[in-house]
């Protein structure tokens, strides 16, 4: 029994290891237009997150995945959720959503009103009967969200792609549960959610795939999640002055790092979508957690950690909530600004100077100079040097006094001034 616990005690040291992850960064990002999606048991935790987060969630595409709380009894329960969706009872689930509001665990369900869901589920699935991509759809539909639908494709349980994959009807295990369909699924999904009009997918992803370091939010063996996730910068988002949209995707049973590295962020089709839309794609991942039943690193949609798994205080949700906070918090100390153009600074507005506050000094302004200059330690104050006399203005109210440029300026451009 003790060489036991020291072999576990071993493993998980070696799972929270985080070595060679980055610190997650900040990033200028739209946070009315952030989206999720998932395949199969990721798609069970895309229902959940979007469900629990819906004030903060636009919309959610969903691959062969399974409605909200139909797993909520366990494992027997997922197995009936996943092979005889004539047990997933929809008026059930709608009650749960209403009482775990009621109770602030997740977000009011009025805010599935302005959501747009893709669902996606072929008819040769055998693993999740496609039928229960049905009940997801109508317990969304319940609470008002707009849907577009898939269900006529000759696909296997597995993502959907138009590069990568065995045949579309064939088994995918092999090639990790994505299947070639000539069907670009992550393009027709994120369209749909984020309301048409997206370029094509570029013919590579040009921009940045970070290994970023769970940890710090919770995701560790305890959680069933791996010490490292990944995150896909494109090229245009590089430049935090430059507003981009986020896009939150949770892979499936099998798909994690710790099963394939990077072949769910890298051969999904996300990439390049990302890269032609200046979408950033958060990647988290889960990890394999024999003790707690769970050695396929599948999503919590069945309460193998605790009973919060449907709600904020989930540790997986938590966690991965975290990840998005910080994503979204464009922080100045890292080189992000919110604007997403410069446009011409408004004028500055001057202050009534003080009785003998304009003088004449030579020491500092010259007869024939007329210059602006920063005053040391307000970043809102400067002055005029107008032919001698020296002038205190003051810029508007959200603007600072720019060395550089000579006049006042948006306060996030500034150098040197929190």
């Amino acid at each position: 029994m003790k060489a036991t616990l020291v072999l576990l005690g071993t493993l998980l040291c070696l799972a929270g290891s985080s070595f060679g992850a980055e610190t997650l960064q900040s990033y200028n990002v739209d946070t009315s237009s952030i989206t999720v999606s998932g395949l199969s048991a990721g798609g069970a935790m895309a229902m959940q997150f979007h469900v629990a987060f819906s004030n903060e969630i636009k919309g959610a595409a969903i691959y062969a995945g399974l409605p909200f709380a139909c797993a909520k009894g366990g494992l027997t329960a997922a197995n009936l959720c996943m092979y005889s969706p004539t047990s997933i009872i929809v008026n059930n689930l709608v009650q749960e959503i209403n009482t775990l509001a009621g109770s602030g665990r997740v977000d009011s369900p009025s805010n599935l009103n302005d959501s747009k869901v893709f669902v996606f589920h072929g008819t040769k699935d055998t693993t999740v009967n496609p039928q229960t991509g049905k009940k997801l759809q109508e317990l969304y539909e319940r609470f008002g969200a707009a849907t577009e639908t898939e269900y006529t494709l000759g696909a296997v349980h597995g993502f959907p792609t138009d590069f990568y994959g065995a045949a579309c009807g064939s088994s995918s295990s092999g090639t990790h549960y994505i299947n070639n369909c000539d069907y670009h699924g992550a393009f027709i999904g994120l369209n749909y959610l984020l309301d048409g009009g997206l370029s094509p997918p570029a013919g590579s992803a040009a921009g940045q795939l970070i290994q970023y370091n769970q940890g710090e939010f919770g995701g560790s063996a305890l959680s069933s999640m791996d010490p490292i996730g990944f995150i896909y910068v494109p090229t245009g988002c590089q430049d935090r002055s430059r507003r981009c949209r986020l896009h939150i995707a949770f892979h499936g049973c099998q798909q994690s790092k710790s099963n394939l590295q990077d072949i769910y962020a890298t051969k999904t089709g996300f990439l390049e979508v990302a890269e032609a839309n200046d979408i950033i794609v958060l990647f988290p991942q889960a990890a394999p957690n024999i003790v707690a039943g769970n050695p396929n690193a599948c999503w919590d949609w069945w309460g193998y950690l605790n009973a919060n798994f449907l709600n904020h205080d989930g540790a997986q949700m938590k966690a991965v909530h975290g990840m998005m906070e910080r994503v979204t918090t464009c922080e100045p100390s890292t080189g992000c600004s919110p604007v997403t153009d410069v446009p011409t600074p408004p004028p500055s507005t001057s202050v009534v100077p003080s009785e003998g506050s304009s003088t004449a000094n030579p020491g500092d302004c010259h007869d024939n100079d007329v210059s602006f200059h920063p005053v040391p330690g307000n970043c809102q104050l400067y002055t005029l040097c107008a032919c001698g006399a020296k002038i205190l203005l003051e810029c508007a109210q959200g603007l600072y006094f720019d060395p550089v440029l000579k006049q006042c300026n948006f306060m996030q451009l500034v150098p040197g001034c929190d």
